[in-house]
């Protein structure tokens, strides 16, 4: 028991890092819950994502998280 609790505990602790690393960068989460996905709108309010590419919109980068199942963060408000 005491070799599982140790395990949950470097694990939760490797995750708070890896989760904490990113978001000290600046980066942050989208708010994808204001959104009616895959229905996004086209307002031009571009976001740099945390993978590199210019968005058009939060939408949009919530709808590439949606779609391909990945957690890329807004790096930044504004193009790459």
């Amino acid at each position: 028991m005491w070799n599982f609790t140790l395990l949950t505990m470097c694990l939760l602790s490797v995750a708070v890092l890896v989760r904490g690393a990113s978001l000290l960068d600046g980066a942050t989460e989208p708010d994808c819950s204001q959104y009616s996905l895959p229905m996004c709108p086209r307002n031009f309010d571009p976001v740099c994502g945390s993978d590199g590419i210019t968005y058009s919109n939060e939408c949009m980068l919530c709808f590439q998280n949606m779609e391909w199942n990945t957690n890329i963060l807004i790096q930044s408000k504004g193009e790459c």
